[in-house]
């Protein structure tokens, strides 16, 4: 006897025991109605006990009904409680048999994919395979991996002889490394540049050997030996040209400080066509400092005349000043150290 039946027939046993029930209960109320009604007649009289005790069949039938309708009451809550365990029950076994439909599928189909043969995955996968290797060699361009993204391109024509569309790729792989190339370019000749016009020869020559050694072959790279040497020509006569004029002005301070920046562009025959008025700028230099000197001596500015005599013999140790200037240094350094009010 299955659980269906079961229920099927605890149900109708509940109906059943529910209209008996009632029933007790109908009958047992019916027989109170009756004998109450003859206690009121013989209320008073010898009769009236007797006729009292006639209420007890009624009182059990009452008694017997309530107790019926008690069990079908509790055998229909069995009977609920069951088929909700059963409707679960039922609810888990639909979502275990689903799951394992589930799998059974997924295993037939890595069972029909281990039975095939290697031409025939080759096949059933080529589409597959080709646009691995489309995105692939795309995604190498996008990383600037050009080398790698040209290795595909011949996989492409090698696996699936596409010879057309590895062409294609090969064109835009071709592309994407020229623009990168002219970007990469173009910004480290901003830097370049940048180097020329502060005149730091020595990190233009190191970018220069960098770039020839990244970019071997390119044009605008190939150029830079000539563009530093055109920067320091042109820088050479724009120093030229500002140490005339400041020779003209006499204003030797100038010139000086001009003559030395010209020393490390000059070549030895341009220099022995500029030593007479480099020796001329040099000798008013030295008297001005002469002058300065002994002005600041007259002043008793010991600190100052100090400076100037070291600048005298330092720039020109060899000379007459030079010379007077070395003889006086002691006094003027024991001066200078001396108190205030002392001399």
């Amino acid at each position: 006897m299955n659980s269906e039946h079961l229920i099927k027939r605890s149900r109708w046993a509940s109906l059943i025991a529910t209209v008996v029930g009632v029933a007790c209960l109908i009958g047992g109320l019916a027989m109170l109605a009756a004998a109450s009604h003859g206690i009121k007649a013989v209320v008073d009289t010898p009769q009236a006990m007797s006729t009292m005790s006639t209420m007890t069949p009624g009182i059990l039938l009452l008694g017997v009904g309530v107790l019926i309708l008690t069990m079908a009451g509790m055998i229909y809550m069995a009977v609920s409680l069951k088929i909700q365990s059963m409707s679960d029950d039922h609810w888990q076994y639909e979502q275990l048999r689903g799951a394992l439909e589930t799998h059974r599928q997924l295993l037939e189909g890595i069972r029909d994919s281990a039975a095939l043969s290697d031409s025939a995955k080759q096949i059933a996968y080529r589409h597959k395979d080709r646009d691995a290797l489309r995105h692939a060699i795309r995604e190498d361009i996008d990383k600037n991996d050009y080398d790698g993204a040209y290795w595909l391109a011949a996989e492409m024509e090698r696996r699936f002889g596409n010879r057309q569309e590895a062409a294609q790729f090969r064109e835009m792989v071709e592309t994407a490394r020229k623009g990168f190339i002219a970007r990469e370019v173009h910004e480290a000749l901003e830097h370049f540049d940048q180097l020329l016009k502060k005149f730091d020869w020595p990190a233009a020559v190191r970018e220069m050997e960098q770039l020839t050694r990244t970019f071997t072959g390119h044009a605008d790279v190939q150029r830079l030996p000539e563009r530093i040497q055109a920067a320091k020509e042109n820088h050479k006569r724009a120093l030229l040209k500002e140490w005339k004029d400041a020779v003209t002005k006499e204003d030797v301070d100038r010139s000086v400080e001009l003559l030395k920046q010209l020393d490390q562009y000059l070549t030895p025959g341009e220099g022995e066509g500029f030593k007479e008025i480099a020796r001329d700028v040099f000798k008013k230099q030295l008297q001005q400092l002469g002058v300065q000197f002994a002005l600041q001596c007259n002043d008793k500015n010991w600190g100052e005349a100090i400076r100037i005599g070291e600048q005298i013999t330092d720039q020109f140790p060899n000379t007459r000043i030079a010379a007077e200037v070395r003889e006086v240094m002691p006094s003027l350094r024991e001066k200078f150290n001396q108190p205030v009010g002392a001399i």
